[in-house]
């Protein structure tokens, strides 16, 4: 009875250890036959909002790097990147705009409150330049890339951020992952975006 238990524990360390690499190394094959765009886009819904994302992304119900709990998350666990959306409310956007020394209209006090905040989270973080979106998306909006690490221990982290006016309602989506990795995606996050519709 003690060797058939042995067998089946050291069946089971197999089968539960080889899952992760071979799942990594499966999305990271997928992304890399698709020319290092994501695959097999699906439809999602936040709200309001639909917009396309890979089917490599499952749900992520465990977001500790959004503003608000109202929010959702998606993640491709094998190669650790996050997508996230958000909403702001008006009585939100007001107490945004309060805390602003000078007059600020909403899209641009939601935008750059994120981004204050993404920084003061970061050590030595890299801020980009606050862009327009591209002409592809729908909504008027902005873009920004923020590059840091949480501790000096932890990995460098780019944040790729977009806030967009949808219908007078205010959006922030997110997507971040390893900094080396994620040059290669900010033309997916673009298209993510452009995918945008009420």
């Amino acid at each position: 009875m003690k060797i058939t238990t042995i067998i089946l524990f050291i069946g089971a360390f197999f089968l539960l250890t080889a899952c992760p690499g071979s799942s990594s190394q499966s999305a990271l094959k997928r992304l890399q036959e698709n020319g290092m765009d994501f695959p097999d886009l699906r439809s999602q819904r936040y709200g309001s909002v639909k917009f396309q994302l890979s089917d490599l992304f499952d749900r992520d119900y465990g977001m500790d790097y959004t503003l608000q709990d109202n929010a959702a998350g998606f993640v491709i666990y094998a190669l650790d990147i996050h997508f996230s959306v958000e909403r702001f409310e008006n009585d939100e956007i007001e107490m945004i705009q309060f805390a602003f020394d000078d007059e600020i209209p909403a899209i641009d006090a939601v935008h750059d409150n994120y981004i204050l905040k993404r920084e003061a989270s970061l050590e030595d973080g890299e801020t980009g330049i606050k862009k327009e979106v591209p002409n592809s998306v729908d909504f008027p909006g902005y873009i920004q890339v923020v590059d840091g690490a949480n501790s000096s221990y932890s990995e460098n982290l780019s944040y790729f951020t977009a806030t967009l006016n949808i219908g007078g309602e205010y959006y922030v989506f997110q997507m971040i992952g390893k900094g080396e990795n994620m040059g290669y995606l900010y033309d997916d996050f673009i298209d993510i975006l452009s995918s945008v519709k009420l």
